[in-house]
């Protein structure tokens, strides 16, 4: 059987194996003791140097594990933390219903035809109207009786004298259709170059004058 070498024994083995080392509280070690009795052994053997080394590495270690617990010691203790008044309110207590209902097999059927009754009434496409075509027979009848009252009110805005009128005077005492009238008619005679429509900036009235008896100076 092979010896282990002396430093591998006890007491001095906790220098040279590092979990044991921090397993063991720094404050159970006789470091004095360790090392007076190392150091006898390695004068009896030879001092190998490697093996001093790593005994006084230890010892340091030892040391300062024993200084950081000493300055724990000393550190004040914290104080404790406020606690936030904080409201918490009392849980709700959930309703119970304490009354029971029956339902029959046929308020079922009732209910489940209505339910697929209105879910086809959602899935029908209302169908799209074409266009109608337009009657133009009716629009040009209408053009055709727009262009006759337009001249008949030609005719009278000659008789009054060509003008210039206001547009005020001439639909007075009249309804709002008419009114409607009147200016269509006045618009279609401008855009057939018979009258003249101007209006001032600082007025609502429009002067409406007739063009075949403007007199060129």
């Amino acid at each position: 059987m092979v010896k282990k070498p002396y430093y591998l024994r006890e007491p001095w083995d906790l220098l040279f194996k590092d979990k044991k080392l921090n397993r063991q509280s720094p404050w159970s070690i006789d470091l004095v003791y360790i090392l007076t009795t190392l150091l006898e052994e390695m004068n009896k053997v030879g001092i190998d140097f490697r093996i001093a080394g790593t005994a006084i590495n230890s010892s340091v270690i030892i040391y300062q594990k024993k200084a950081e617990l000493l300055l724990k010691l000393e550190e004040p203790p914290r104080p404790p933390m406020a606690k936030l008044d904080v409201y918490v309110p009392p849980p709700l207590n959930l309703p119970f219903r304490f009354e029971f209902t029956t339902t029959s097999v046929s308020d079922l059927i009732t209910a489940l035809e209505k339910a697929l009754t209105e879910e086809r009434r959602k899935s029908m496409r209302v169908p799209i109207l074409p266009m109608p075509i337009p009657d133009f027979l009716e629009f040009d009848a209408y053009r055709l009786e727009v262009e006759e009252r337009a001249e008949d009110l030609f005719q009278r805005l000659i008789g009054m004298g060509g003008g210039p009128f206001s547009f005020f005077d001439l639909i007075e005492d009249r309804s709002l259709l008419e009114v409607v009238r009147v200016f269509m008619m006045l618009l279609f005679l401008a855009q057939g170059d018979k009258v003249d429509l101007y209006q001032d900036e600082e007025e609502t009235d429009i002067k409406v004058k007739v063009k075949e008896l403007v007199v060129d100076e």
